[in-house]
């Protein structure tokens, strides 16, 4: 099929010029259209990434606030419990105690023997 060439030329002219124009306003459009839609999608992305490191940055610093309160009850427990165990006695104490123990139980014992001799 071929096109029949116009009679007047210069209107086929200016018919080929607008046509070219329409369709370079009409491509231009729809690259806007799909350019603003993808900015639209960038733009939703970003938000929700924003609202998910909103989240995390206050879960961490939960996280991080329970941390330091647990580190406080363990370093009070940790001097707690040091309290403690120096008040503990030591090996040399309790061998101490046994043999004072030791010795009270043989005086008693020979108290007991002079006793039930007499």
């Amino acid at each position: 099929m071929s096109i029949e060439p116009s009679e007047n030329a210069p209107w086929g002219l200016v018919q080929w010029a607008l046509t070219g124009l329409a369709t370079l306003f009409a491509s231009g459009g729809a690259f806007l259209w799909r350019l603003m839609q993808r900015l639209e999608k960038l733009e939703s992305a970003q938000t929700r990434q924003r609202i998910e490191i909103d989240a995390s940055r206050i879960a961490g610093e939960a996280a991080l606030f329970r941390l330091t309160e647990r580190l406080t009850l363990m370093h009070d427990e940790y001097f707690r419990l040091r309290e403690t165990m120096v008040a503990l006695p030591t090996r040399s104490d309790l061998r101490d105690i046994g043999d004072r123990l030791a010795e009270r139980l043989a005086s008693l014992a020979d108290r007991l023997d002079r006793a039930i001799d007499h």
